[in-house]
């Protein structure tokens, strides 16, 4: 049986990409915004700055917010 490049690469590509999603989809805490094994204190705007940053995956800083479970964005008040 012959298998032209073209359907090879297709086969192959559906493979890797179910196996991107399968790995996607069982790390459910990949796109948890907020990042629950990290301790924070902050005293000064620097602390603040790399506090928000470690919590929140979405941090802004120009903005100081972050995207919330809810969609909205949020200021931080670390």
């Amino acid at each position: 049986m012959f298998i032209s490049p073209f359907l090879a690469a297709v086969i192959i590509g559906s493979f890797w990409t179910g196996v991107g999603t399968t790995a996607v989809l069982s790390n459910s805490d990949m796109f948890d915004p907020v990042r629950s094994d990290v301790v924070i204190t902050a005293t000064t705007s620097d602390d603040h700055t790399a506090a928000c940053h470690a919590r929140f995956r979405s941090y802004v800083e120009d903005t100081d917010m972050y995207l919330g479970f809810d969609g909205s964005w949020h200021v931080c008040t670390l």
